[in-house]
């Protein structure tokens, strides 16, 4: 008797798997082991039953005895198949010794196992499956955006090429739309939004914020809204570059020096800390400073108190600050160069800025903003990049981030012709992508590239592991010794040296 068609639970189910064995005792075994880890699952005593749940239910495995009354085991996986080829098939059998592993892999097992099945191997299968089904759906929804976004910029970028071509003047409107919530963000990638939703936490609050990342990734434009989304933000926001002064010029810009502290010091100063009373002071290459520089900041975050270069008098500070570096630190503390006090004392609480290969889907978005930025400064007429371009781009691991991506669009518009910026428009992209290219992740390319890369690391593994013996190779993989030396050669794997004999 065929059983109910499955349906949606009210729990959240870990898949749905069909159990196909003529024994009702193992069905009903492996049906309760898996339920108890989550699975919905079905039963069919053979083959005839197996085909009608197929046709009438979505399942995501299928557990098949390979020895059923009414059917041969590879016909039914092939059937089974046909019916729904997305039906992961784990092929159960008790005669290991004899049984033509490769046959059914070809005829579309994912796996097998031996009977008596060992419960444990079997729910790692189940589940190493599920893991990579999830990959797969994931990788082809990825895909299907891409190839969908490629056609419509295709489509819409050569229209307007071409209409563009034949006029010789015309306006480029604007066409960037700024964020409501961070206006001087570009972006809205996963790990863009992550770092916002900090800001958003932390703004909130009275806490010191180290704000770190790589050189050029835009540190700045973060700590500004963690001012103008606190209750600070009625008061300044006073920048300050570290890095940029020497010391006794970071002290006196900073605490402000009385008349005659120093040569030069001809009348009283306020400092940027006096500038930015009961707002926020953003400290920038705060790891450059110098250890003595370190212990007076160390004071107004301790005790809110300051003074000025060349007074002895004791002032007030009702600051927050905010600090940010692209080294590490932790290994300046380390090696003796940043107090390790100060360093806790900034690091209250920490956003991480991510680079800019690391917001890849971010890049078009920034590339568009700074060409139309440099369109208006400059007065250039142009609207986007060829795709040549564009593929580069996304190909390119910008080690210098956002920075070097402005810098590289704003010298294209001043050499591009109207009305795109094409190849030759970016001399340098070719060297520097030869020097930086991006690590593709594995999102980034086609599922049958990926499947491919997967066989080739496969067979190139298991021949390193046989020392490359053919015969030796083929019975680890369990893959027929000729059937194995062919896939090796479509697959490119020629520079070993294989050992040809049996």
């Amino acid at each position: 008797m065929i059983q109910e068609n499955i349906t949606t639970p009210a729990l959240k189910t870990k898949g749905y798997i069909l159990v196909i064995d003529d024994e009702d005792t193992i069905r009903s075994m492996l049906a309760s082991y898996l339920e108890n880890f989550g699975y919905q699952v079905n039963m069919a005593r053979d083959g005839n039953e197996a085909k009608a749940l197929i046709d009438q239910n979505i399942y995501d495995i299928a557990l098949l005895d390979i020895c059923l009354p009414d059917y041969n085991g590879i016909d039914l996986l092939k059937e089974l198949k046909e019916i729904h080829p997305t039906l992961e098939v784990v092929v159960c059998t008790g005669h290991s010794e004899d049984y033509d592993f490769f046959g059914a892999v070809k005829a579309g097992a994912t796996d097998w196992i031996t009977k008596p099945c060992n419960l444990q191997e079997l729910h790692a299968k189940i589940e190493r499956i599920r893991r990579e089904q999830g990959q797969i759906r994931e990788l082809s929804k990825k895909n299907h955006e891409l190839e969908r976004v490629k056609k419509e910029t295709e489509h819409v970028l050569t229209g307007m090429k071409d209409m563009l071509q034949k006029q010789d003047r015309f306006t480029v409107k604007k066409r960037t739309t700024k964020r409501s919530d961070f206006p001087e963000i570009i972006g809205n990638s996963k790990n863009i939004e992550d770092v916002l939703n900090l800001v958003r936490l932390v703004s909130k609050t009275n806490s010191s914020v180290l704000v770190t990342g790589e050189s050029g990734t835009g540190k700045e434009l973060i700590a500004n809204p963690i001012h103008t989304m606190s209750d600070r933000s009625k008061h300044p926001f006073i920048p300050v570059n570290c890095g940029a002064l020497t010391e006794t010029l970071l002290e006196s810009e900073l605490f402000g020096h009385e008349r005659g502290a120093f040569t030069g010091a001809s009348a009283q100063r306020h400092g940027l800390i006096e500038e930015a009373e009961g707002g926020t002071l953003f400290l920038d290459e705060i790891g450059e400073t110098s250890p003595q520089f370190q212990v007076k900041l160390l004071r107004v975050l301790q005790e809110g108190e300051f003074k000025r270069v060349g007074s002895s008098k004791c002032k007030h500070a009702d600051i927050r600050v905010i600090a940010a570096t692209n080294v590490s630190l932790e290994e300046s503390v380390r090696k003796g160069e940043f107090r390790e006090d100060l360093y806790y004392r900034l690091n209250q609480f920490r956003i991480t800025l991510p680079p800019l290969r690391d917001r890849i889907e971010d890049l078009l978005l920034l590339s568009q903003y700074f060409l139309e930025r440099a369109c208006m400064e400059f007065s250039r007429q142009l609207v986007g990049f060829s795709s040549d371009v564009i593929e580069k781009f996304l190909r390119y691991s910008w080690p210098g981030n956002v920075r070097e991506l402005e810098n590289m669009v704003t010298q294209a518009v001043i050499l591009a012709n109207p009305p795109m910026i094409e190849l030759n428009d970016v001399p340098s992209l070719i060297q520097k992508l030869h020097k930086n290219p991006r690590k593709t992740r594995l999102s980034d390319i086609p599922f049958a590239e990926a499947k491919k890369k997967f066989e080739r690391k496969y067979f190139q593994t298991i021949l390193d592991r046989a020392n490359g013996n053919i015969s030796a190779a083929s019975r680890l993989s369990r893959i027929d010794r000729k059937q194995f030396r062919e896939k090796a050669r479509k697959l490119g794997i020629q520079s070993m040296s294989y050992n040809q004999q049996a």
